[in-house]
């Protein structure tokens, strides 16, 4: 075990014994006061803490309760020799302990609490480091897709553009060649010409395609101020992005009205949308049929509702109660849980709530409610009719 146990103890005595007791199983660390300790936890990989209730200054539990914040995977562990139970209940609500020893302790017992919650503490890291392999495979996953939607979008205004220069170029040489010959059919090079400059434009047209893809696939940055996003906006961007998978395998109904903008950061809302759209892909195409995915926009009081709905399977009425807990199993297929996980922490921090369901006609949708926003921009945006109705169109 790498980690190391910390023993706090204004007592010098008791930390001698434990150390003598323990260093031949475990890294030990003493430290005599609350001060000392976090300053060990600092400098070295601490697991387990073990601390005295009754030292002048910094009690034991208010020790744990810092331990808490500021290192949270280290496991806590309180011993007093006193029986009060006010010590017990403030060690387990304020500390989070997750043993309460009383001296004297016996060091059999002593060693089996130790043991026990280093186990827990590698637990807690190898859980934490499986969580992060996952969020990036879940990023990896999303970034496919992404280049994927991009790539289909980009392969048609390319193949013009490299249709209309190879052309440019065969009817160049053959100019040149004319020009070559003492005998020049003015009629013949101007028709050529023509046919020259007609193909370039169609050229020019392919280099703005890619450039207004390109564009299109940019989040709002100075346009917005910094606490308001334009939910429409973050919606349309990611349909494009999905849009070429969605073309292949399922067809969008689109219900959008003008909506005032939400508090939060476009880049994240963005992830919550993509999110959600790519597990209702995937819901929705898992069965022979073609998916269907609706995607609905609206305002409802003082709060903006998105909601995403598909034709898959239902979810199962035990995983409901889990659905966005991390790493959570579901029958139906619905991700790993991860995506939809930080998707609810990021609609949380933005002071909203998400909500799943089953709909009466089978399949699931998932519902984002934020807090609507006041603002001229809000009433100026309501007024003026949306330049790209169908958020789904190119």
């Amino acid at each position: 075990m790498s980690a190391h146990v910390l023993f706090v103890d204004d007592d010098y005595a008791n930390l001698i014994v434990w150390e003598a007791a323990c260093s031949d199983e475990f890294r030990v660390l003493i430290a005599p006061d609350a001060e000392k300790a976090l300053e060990l936890m600092a400098r070295h990989e601490v697991g387990v803490v073990l601390s005295d209730q009754r030292m002048p200054g910094t009690t034991g539990v208010e020790l744990l309760e810092r331990v808490r914040v500021d290192f949270p995977a280290a496991v806590r562990i309180l011993i007093t020799a006193h029986s009060d139970l006010s010590d017990a209940v403030d060690a387990i609500n304020r500390g989070n302990v997750r043993r309460y020893l009383r001296k004297p302790c016996a060091l059999h017992e002593l060693r089996a609490a130790l043991r026990d919650a280093l186990e827990h503490y590698e637990l807690r890291i190898r859980v934490r480091s499986m969580e992060r392999r996952q969020l990036v495979t879940e990023r990896v996953y999303a970034l496919g897709l992404v280049a994927a939607g991009l790539g289909r979008e980009l392969v048609r205004p390319a193949e013009s553009i490299r249709e209309s220069v190879t052309f440019a170029r065969t009817e160049l040489r053959d100019i040149v060649d004319r020009f070559e010959n003492t005998r020049v059919d003015k009629r013949v090079v101007r028709a050529k010409l023509t046919e020259l400059e007609t193909r370039l434009g169609s050229a020019l047209e392919g280099v703005e395609r890619v450039m207004s893809i390109a564009q299109s696939v940019a989040l709002p940055g100075s346009e917005a101020a910094p606490d308001e996003v334009q939910l429409s906006e973050v919606l349309r961007v990611a349909l494009r992005i999905v849009r070429g998978e969605i073309r292949h395998r399922a067809d969008i109904e689109l219900d959008i009205v003008d909506v005032p903008p939400v508090k939060g950061s476009g880049n994240k809302l963005s992830q919550v949308v993509l999110n959600l759209l790519v597990n209702a892909l995937e819901a929705s195409t898992e069965g022979a049929h073609r998916g269907l995915i609706r995607v609905c926009l609206r305002r409802e009081g003082s709060s903006v509702h998105l909601e995403v709905s598909d034709n898959g399977p239902e979810i199962p009425a035990a995983d409901l109660p889990h659905l966005f807990d991390p790493f959570h199993a579901s029958s139906a297929r619905r991700g790993t849980g991860i995506g939809l996980a930080i998707s609810k922490s990021i609609v949380e921090e933005m002071g909203g709530h998400i909500e799943a369901a089953n709909q009466p006609r089978g399949g699931a949708f998932f519902r984002v409610v934020l807090p609507a926003t006041t603002s001229v921009r809000a009433a100026v945006m309501r007024a003026v009719p949306p330049t790209e109705p169908d958020l789904a169109a190119s």
